[in-house]
């Protein structure tokens, strides 16, 4: 996202001997580690939090794979782009449904963080959304 301008340049600086992306890989680092120790006497909330996001990253796969291959590409393999597909999506749902509702809150609150920094991005800022793909 940082080579395609959506995040600052600096994340995207390419280690010249590993080609790894180091600064943005220390910046996650550093930022887990703080988070970490905010969090270190409430391990369990931590443990919500990331389960909300994960589950919420596959509950969106679930949904790309059907926009991708069953709608867009119009597959018509009913089993394996639509059904199965949706059959994570309604156990998905159902676990985020059951979920902590403190978890459910800060999720949503971090979801509501990431659309605001589309719309700002988007409406604001002028730049589109959509990120450059390179074939390598």
């Amino acid at each position: 996202m940082a080579r395609d301008h959506k995040l600052p340049r600096v994340l995207a600086t390419v280690h010249p001997r590993y080609q790894t992306p180091y600064i943005s890989t220390l910046f996650v680092a550093a930022i887990s580690l703080v988070v970490g120790l905010f969090f270190a006497k409430h391990v369990d909330d931590l443990s919500r939090i990331v389960n909300f996001g994960a589950l919420s990253g596959f509950l969106l796969l679930h949904l790309s794979v059907i926009n991708h291959y069953f709608i867009r590409e119009r597959s018509g393999d009913w089993l394996r782009h639509l059904l199965m597909p949706l059959g994570g999506l309604l156990a998905i749902g159902y676990v985020l449904y059951e979920m902590d509702s403190t978890a459910k809150v800060v999720g949503a609150c971090w979801i509501t963080a990431g659309v605001v920094y589309f719309v700002v991005l988007t409406f604001v800022l002028r730049k589109p959304a959509a990120l450059e793909i390179s074939e390598t």
